[in-house]
């Protein structure tokens, strides 16, 4: 059965330099004995893949680098077995975005405008230039199909700091999110992360802002795992006064659970009068394309009809 394609890393830059760091991984952690929870997670193998596989220049890989990231700290605060997604709706010429995370860390997504037209050169990789006004909203749903759904005016055209937003004003919860996408000098992907840290019910505000303080002295989360440096290490050396307790790391993966079988499914669920107009108009084979990762299908007359 077919499914999902990876694309290929075309770049041997970029291939040999994904070969030379480690691979991708959620890191959960408390401080202050639990009265703060967070996750890091490094995500550079994730962004490569997602570029390649569509086919993404430098901003388009930052937007959608930065909302799979987020995706990825969202799926942190889901029980086993649920699913999560998050989408942006905008003004701003990226349109939005949506993506989806399985409680593992499976992750997929993809922009509304995947090729962002520019006026001027990028003089930063700062989105909101770009994003606008909006709305954001996540979605939950639980092992039985059961939907919870929380959206929020965007209030900083930035994706993690409108997440922070979400969560304080949907869940009442006190939160600290930060996500980095990084490149070479020669507009090539050198690295990608992001950590999110939340209040614990009892926490007290101070603890909070303590280590918001100590968030916003953090290097650039892009360039630390594109050394190949860990999270245990930036976790045990930027906040070691909050003292860390760090759980087994979790997977972190581009990837979509599409398949041929499934679009083909699909397809023959359509009224017979439009499947024979699908043969008759053409042309053949049929092409399907999934949204979330760019995986292509193909159908001819006998699958079809």
């Amino acid at each position: 059965m077919e499914i999902m394609v990876v694309a290929p890393i075309d770049n041997a830059f970029v291939k040999t330099h994904l070969e030379a760091i480690p691979s991708d991984e959620v890191c959960r952690f408390t401080l202050l004995s639990g009265s703060i929870r967070g996750a890091l997670v490094s995500g550079t193998h994730l962004v490569a893949q997602a570029q390649a596989n569509h086919g993404l220049g430098i901003l388009e890989t930052v937007a959608l680098g930065q909302a799979l990231l987020s995706t990825v700290l969202l799926s942190t605060t889901l029980k086993e077995g649920m699913r999560a997604s998050l989408k942006m709706d905008c003004t701003g010429v990226l349109r939005g975005f949506a993506t989806e995370t399985s409680w593992d860390g499976k992750v997929r997504g993809y922009l509304y405008n995947p090729s962002i037209r520019l006026d001027k050169p990028l003089e930063s990789f700062d989105l909101k230039p770009f994003i606008g006004q909006g709305t954001l909203q996540v979605i939950r749903k639980d092992p039985t199909g059961t939907l919870y759904t929380g959206h929020v005016p965007l209030v900083h055209g930035r994706i993690a700091e409108d997440l922070t937003v979400y969560f304080l004003r949907s869940e009442q919860t006190k939160t600290a999110c930060m996500v980095s996408v990084s490149f070479d000098t020669e507009g090539r992907l050198w690295g990608a992360g992001g950590l999110f840290m939340q209040a614990m019910p009892g926490a007290l505000d101070l603890d909070m802002e303590d280590t918001e303080d100590r968030l916003r002295e953090l290097p650039s989360l892009g360039n630390w795992f594109g050394e190949g440096r860990s999270s245990n290490e930036l976790l045990m050396t930027w906040f070691s006064a909050f003292e860390p307790v760090l759980f087994p790391p979790g997977q972190v993966q581009f990837f979509c659970d599409c398949s041929a079988q499934r679009f083909l499914q699909f397809i023959r669920t359509m009224p017979p009068e439009e499947r024979h107009t699908m043969v008759k108009e053409g042309p053949l084979p049929v092409e399907v394309v999934c949204h979330y990762c760019n995986s292509r299908y193909y159908f001819n007359e006998a699958d079809i009809l």
